[in-house]
């Protein structure tokens, strides 16, 4: 019996340590990992200016800097690069300034670029400022970015539903919450041999903000991006940032033909349509075959993708009944009136027949 006494002592002594790291495991929530050195130097560089947004508009700085992150990929996307835009903003209607185009949900769509890094950072925050959807959030405290990251989803700021986790991860990640409260800079685990302190603006590698804005190009291995050096402890969330501006309209976007569409209702225009789903006036006319100032009404099927050269499969013709047209007819199968003319060897802008059979594929 004397002999277990050592071995049963040895045994209590190792579960009550099991135990005790149990508990200090599950009171830690952040990650205790070295801080990415893209993450610091976006600190370094941005942190200042998304305090000084906060001060201005209300927005949590921490609010600001993960989205930059998560949207920009810490500085290092071509629209961050050659347009200077940090959280991907679309043109949009009434946008006047200079252009980038970048393969996004659509071939070469129309991003806005800027001057500067800190104009995107102004303009993200009227964006939300200026957003009536946003409201409710600017009657939250600076220091609640949860609140601020959980409220941007409910508003439909992004459709990604991990959205809120991810900018929550970031924060709590870099600690950006610090410079919610008007802090100098966070302190965060880095790499070994770096200073933990992170001052608000050190010296990093040069920024892209004087870069030329870049026209669309064919082959995109003629866009010189700037190096990207490897990092063993990569993830694929800060490799891939989801689109933050990525907008849920609320309106029901349905499918046809593998070509997005919605269903006008009554007080929609062109403006406001390509407003809500990030397109040009042009654009909504261009994909739905329609002549510049014709009018949209209630009920109408309007695509915000280019409609295709061909029917989708099971649908290889059409007999045309009294009163159809050949429009009517190319937005009922989502397919490009001039594919539907050329299809059917008959010159453009002429009309169909009750009985005509229309080839669609």
């Amino acid at each position: 019996m004397k002999k277990l006494a050592p071995y049963t002592i040895l045994i209590i002594i190792l579960f009550l340590h099991s135990c005790s790291s149990t508990r200090r495991a599950a009171r830690s929530t952040a990650p205790q990992g070295p801080a990415s050195e893209y993450a610091i130097g976006y600190m370094n560089r941005y942190s200042a200016l998304a305090v000084s947004e906060m001060k201005r508009t209300g927005i949590p700085a921490s609010i600001t800097l993960a989205q930059g992150m998560l949207e920009s990929n810490y500085g290092r996307s071509r629209l961050a690069i050659q347009g200077n835009n940090h959280f991907g903003i679309k043109c949009h209607s009434n946008w006047t300034g200079k252009k980038v185009y970048h393969d996004d949900n659509r071939r070469g769509e129309c991003f806005r670029a800027y001057g500067s890094a800190e104009e995107s950072f102004r303009d993200h925050s009227e964006f939300l400022v200026n957003g009536s959807r946003y409201r409710e959030l600017f009657s939250l405290g600076s220091t609640d970015y949860k609140g601020w990251a959980h409220g941007l989803k409910k508003a439909g700021y992004a459709t990604d539903p991990r959205y809120p986790e991810l900018l929550i991860r970031k924060i709590e990640e870099y600690r950006l919450w610090a410079y919610d409260t008007g802090a100098t800079g966070p302190t965060v685990p880095t790499q070994p041999g770096r200073s933990a302190a992170v001052p608000p603006r050190t010296t990093v590698s040069a920024p892209a903000d004087s870069m030329p804005v870049q026209p669309p190009v064919k082959d995109p291995d003629t866009v010189q991006a700037q190096p990207v050096p490897a990092r063993a402890a990569d993830t694929r969330e800060e490799e891939e940032p989801i689109k933050v501006i990525s907008l849920n309209t609320g309106r029901k976007v349905m499918e046809n033909n593998n070509v997005e569409y919605i269903i006008v209702e009554e007080g929609d225009t062109y403006e406001s349509l390509a407003e809500r789903h990030q397109l040009l006036s042009w654009e909504i006319t261009r994909y739905n075959d329609l002549a510049p100032g014709s009018i949209i009404k209630p009920g109408q099927v309007i695509y915000l993708q280019p409609k295709r050269s061909r029917a989708a499969q099971g649908f290889s013709v059409h007999t045309v009944e009294a009163g159809e047209t050949m429009h009517g007819i190319s937005q009922k199968y989502a397919v490009k009136l001039s594919s539907l003319y050329k299809m059917n060897l008959m010159d453009e802008g002429s009309g169909c027949r009750p009985g005509q059979k229309l080839r669609l594929r």
